[in-house]
């Protein structure tokens, strides 16, 4: 609850300071394919040669795939940014300067094991991927779900180390972790998601939407194809381009819902952090006192 009103109070700089990570990313993505796909039929009836027309498309293609690199990497940022501006809201109940707190990250130092943290999460999270590690996973992604906050606080230690340290202040409260992952997990990426889009649904958004993207949708996917292979395999189900348009604007609002409620997230574990760690001082103290009696 602590975590959520800070996320409210200042839900006007947070939304400000995430709006071009997030709608940066989709830009980037309409622009790359608009450019590349939009094109392609003319480039490939104007040019013959396959290699050259090919070479055009793909470089249309680049500006608005460096908009999404640009905007993914500050969305990646985020994570720890939004830490550090959280303890500083707790301490002072303002957010200074988002650029500064941008700097946990962003500077020299640290961003090499910044990159390291963030390609050590992909690689478990690609092997997380496999059923066989599904439960593995599940148990592992708990002892980990600190790491940002680890990072951001402790800045003498390495990416690897970022993930012992989480591990080791997860056990001190592991229910307690588990507890505040279902919490935030049911909550900002099942029921504000599908909230958000019964509401889109009821006022005709999705239908809106989702007719302007039919028409480009039809051409590229081959529907026929899949129906056909539907029905070859006795399944009496028919599917349209609409279905897949309104199926393709759902997961784009979903996508926004939860991006826009990372700070959230940030904010609820970063407190959770510090919780954690004020115990972990106090069995230290409490350890070199009975030592030294």
């Amino acid at each position: 609850m602590e975590g959520l009103g800070i996320y409210l109070k200042h839900s006007p700089t947070l939304i400000k300071y995430m709006s071009f990570p997030i709608f940066g990313q989709l830009i980037g993505i309409i622009l790359s394919f608009a450019l590349s796909l939009g094109f392609a039929y003319t480039i490939g009836t104007k040019i013959p040669d396959t290699t050259v027309s090919f070479a055009i498309t793909m470089a249309l293609a680049v500006p608005g795939l460096i908009i999404f690199a640009k905007a993914f990497w500050e969305y990646l940022v985020a994570y720890v940014a939004v830490c550090s501006m959280a303890e500083n809201t707790v301490k002072s109940g303002r957010i200074y300067d988002i650029n500064a707190h941008k700097k946990v990250a962003t500077t020299s130092k640290r961003m090499g094991d910044f990159i390291t943290l963030w390609l050590l999460f992909g690689l478990f999270t690609l092997i997380a991927i496999f059923p066989p590690m599904w439960i593995i996973a599940v148990v592992a992604f708990v002892f980990i779900s600190l790491i940002f906050q680890v990072f951001t606080f402790e800045k003498n230690l390495s990416a690897v180390d970022c993930f012992k340290q989480s591990a080791k202040l997860v056990v001190k409260n592991f229910g307690g972790t588990v507890g505040l992952l279902l919490i935030l997990g049911i909550f900002t990426y099942f029921l504000l998601p599908k909230l958000a889009e019964i509401l889109l649904t009821l006022i005709q958004v999705v239908n809106l939407f989702a007719m302007l993207l039919d028409p480009m949708i039809s051409d590229i996917l081959p529907i026929d194809n899949w129906n056909a292979a539907f029905e070859a395999l006795g399944q009496n189900y028919m599917i349209t381009s609409l279905d897949v348009s309104k199926m393709i604007i759902s997961s784009v609002i979903s996508w926004f819902v939860v991006s826009f409620t990372l700070p959230l997230r940030s904010i609820c574990f970063t407190l959770w952090y510090k919780q954690l760690s004020i115990s972990e001082i106090k069995e230290k103290k409490k350890k070199a006192k009975s030592k030294n009696v």
